[in-house]
């Protein structure tokens, strides 16, 4: 029940010709409670009203409890603050209070109050803000998934929504960087057809950094607008209401497109082009918009019209910088993530071309050395180049049981015939693999040598290359060969090759 004071500015408002809609946005109270009290004309107090009043609730014995639980959340992460039907469980549960058993509704009420009494004395109310065709909102979410292992992998997904017409798409990224955040961009831009006009930030995550008041951009994303020629707001530090709907957006997608966890396919640009994307778009595409009586596909269209056509050419989502390999021809980037190329490119000036998924690597001239999946993640990783390491092989022999090559490479004839023999046999067979690697790949070559080296048969560079050559270009023929090549190890072993733009 509302006070005297804010009944009475209700009816002021009103008689001063307020609508009930502006009387909403003014005072944050429901369309039904304002038209009570403008119709209510007898204020009057009656003995039933002072009764029911001073009524006691079945719950004002453990409101303390309840108030001392959200005083402690204070410090909680938000999303593992209790719930309301949390908090039930737990005075019912968790401390035996067996007469709240059925009072669901009452916590639920009185929590509401609460935070609602929070809010109003943390300040004034936020603005209902007005969204026009073509402007967009983005952000960052994470959930789980399930990775073609069976086991639950934590990912990163951005999303974009439509306030106007409440239409939202996402798609996973490794990581929260200005490479991703513009390669995802770059992915809806050319999803939709078109460029948003405006697109309302977080607090400059990942393409920016905020000092105090002032939003430095970085270099990269500076390029990437003016290449798309839109506007880029940024939201206010704790004012998520200015980007209110792509929030919404975040965790509705996580509860209803991702609940239960979505499985994996690889590689994940094709999964997000195949599945993620048109997914998001399509959900609740159709549904009426909760307030213009239209239907989000409806309400696109209007946004449609209202975005920038694409440019002729696709910007190049890459920071580039220049470095110089170490001793081992070793490039350590980022968090400690270390990327060898081999002992042919040691003490080198280079170029790295670091894109979203990948790193590409040029000489000092600009000439094409090697792409390599890119690492993410606080934990110091390793990624080697296979091919050139095992070419560098063939000239170290000795070193083959600690070669790298020899970690990844699976089980089978081959690998075993290079673990048995020594000096020349192994460097005439890792030259063998070595030059197959180099025309079809280590992935092809490594799965064919162990296929034809069967009961110690050390087959052939012919054999080989013949073997590699219909695994690429006859796959399905080479699935059924004598052989028995099982291409789904192939598959595998070949998914870090193909990328994006390769």
């Amino acid at each position: 029940m509302l006070k005297m004071s804010q009944i009475e500015n209700i009816k002021n408002m009103y008689r001063e010709g307020s609508t009930v809609a502006e009387i909403k946005e003014v005072t944050g109270y429901d369309r039904k409670t304002i038209d009570k009290y403008i119709k209510k004309d007898d204020f009057s107090l009656s003995v039933d009203d002072v009764a029911k009043q001073a009524r006691p609730s079945k719950l004002d014995p453990y409101k303390p409890i309840i108030d001392d639980l959200l005083e402690k959340q204070k410090d909680y992460y938000h999303k593992q603050r209790f719930t309301a039907t949390r908090m039930h469980r737990y005075l019912v549960d968790e401390l035996g209070i067996a007469e709240l058993s059925r009072s669901y509704i009452l916590v639920r009420k009185y929590m509401k109050a609460r935070k609602n009494e929070q809010r109003r004395n943390n300040g004034p109310g936020t603005l209902k803000l007005v969204w026009h065709p073509g402007e967009a909102q983005v952000d960052f979410g994470q959930a789980d998934f399930i990775d073609t292992d069976g086991k639950y992998v934590r990912k990163h997904y951005l999303v974009i929504s439509f306030p106007y017409s409440n239409v939202s798409i996402y798609e996973i990224l490794p990581g929260e960087n200005g490479e991703c955040v513009c390669q995802g961009l770059l992915d809806f831009f050319e999803f939709i057809g078109g460029v948003p006009a405006v697109i309302v930030f977080d607090n400059a995550t990942g393409i920016a950094k905020r000092l105090c008041n002032i939003v430095q951009q970085s270099e990269l994303f500076t390029r990437f607008r003016l290449h798309y020629g839109f506007v880029a707001r940024f939201a206010n530090v704790r004012a998520g209401h200015e980007k209110g709907n792509v929030e919404n957006k975040v965790g509705t997608l996580r509860r209803n497109l991702l609940s239960p966890p979505l499985r994996l396919s690889h590689p994940l640009w094709d999964f997000n082009r195949d599945v993620m994307i048109p997914q998001s778009f399509s959900f609740r595409l159709d549904e009426q918009h909760y307030e213009k009586g239209m239907s989000g596909r409806e309400l696109f269209e209007e946004d449609r019209e209202r975005l920038h056509r694409l440019p002729d050419k696709p910007f190049h989502v890459a920071s580039i910088v220049a470095m110089r390999s170490n001793s081992t021809g070793s490039l350590v980037l980022d968090n400690g993530h270390t990327y060898v190329l081999g002992p042919a490119h040691a003490n080198e000036s280079v170029l790295v071309s670091k894109k979203a998924w990948e790193i590409a690597v040029h000489n000092s001239e600009g000439s094409f050395i090697k792409a390599m999946p890119r690492s993410y993640g606080k934990d110091p990783t390793t990624y080697y180049d296979i091919e050139a390491l095992l070419g560098a092989s063939v000239h170290k022999p000795n070193a083959w049981p600690n070669s790298p090559v020899r970690q990844v490479m699976e089980d089978g004839g081959f690998k075993q015939y290079l673990d048995e023999v020594e000096g020349r046999q192994r460097s005439r067979g890792l030259y063998m693999l070595s030059e197959c690697a180099e025309q079809f790949g280590f992935g092809v070559a490594s799965v064919a040598a162990n296929k034809l080296c069967v009961d110690g048969k050390v087959p052939t560079k012919d054999d080989l290359t013949v073997l590699c050559n219909r695994m690429v270009n006859f796959p399905l023929e080479a699935s059924e060969n004598a052989t028995g090549v099982d291409l789904s190890v192939y598959d595998a072993l070949l998914q870090h090759d193909r990328r994006p733009g390769a």
